[in-house]
């Protein structure tokens, strides 16, 4: 794909594989109803903002991370399914409510080994929570590193 001036980009969230959003076990992102985005599958505890933009909230029991981007799009890592159940436990969020965050930056750490032990699929959403807002979207899916690799590439409306 060409990288166009009026394209812009969302990074891989954690080292592991990118792969589309109906791989997420749970219809509530395989279905795309809370958002267009990708999947992935950590090989590594750290997580990295995707844009550029200020954290907007963090759940309580901090599997989840929104992020209202520099070019007006409201993103969301959500870290595992189900993993809302852990109250918690096992991960640790590196960043607070208003902070401005760049495309790259921890965000967040997770411990895999036990996300598993307990039962929970560590599978990463990374989703755009108004995808109204975007069009011509591409994927770039397999190994990625947090960071680094450009995952979903789009245009946004307007």
């Amino acid at each position: 794909m060409i990288f166009s001036k009026k394209q812009s980009a969302m990074l891989a969230v954690c080292d592991g594989i990118s792969a589309p959003i109906t791989e997420i076990p749970d219809e509530a992102f395989s279905l795309g109803l809370l958002g267009k985005g990708f999947a992935q599958d950590p090989s590594g505890s750290i997580f990295k903002s995707p844009v550029d933009g200020v954290v907007e909230s963090i759940a309580k029991t901090k599997h989840a991370i929104s992020i209202h981007s520099s070019n007006d799009l409201d993103v969301l890592v959500h870290i595992g399914v189900d993993t809302v159940e852990m109250n918690g436990e096992g991960f640790d969020i590196r960043v607070d409510e208003g902070d401005k965050v760049s495309a790259g930056q921890i965000i967040a750490s997770a411990d895999i080994s036990l996300i598993k032990q307990r039962g929970f699929n560590p599978i990463t959403a990374v989703l755009i929570t108004n995808p109204e807002q975007i069009k011509n979207i591409a994927y770039k899916f397999g190994n990625t590193k947090a960071g680094k690799d450009t995952v979903m590439y789009y245009t946004r409306k307007g």
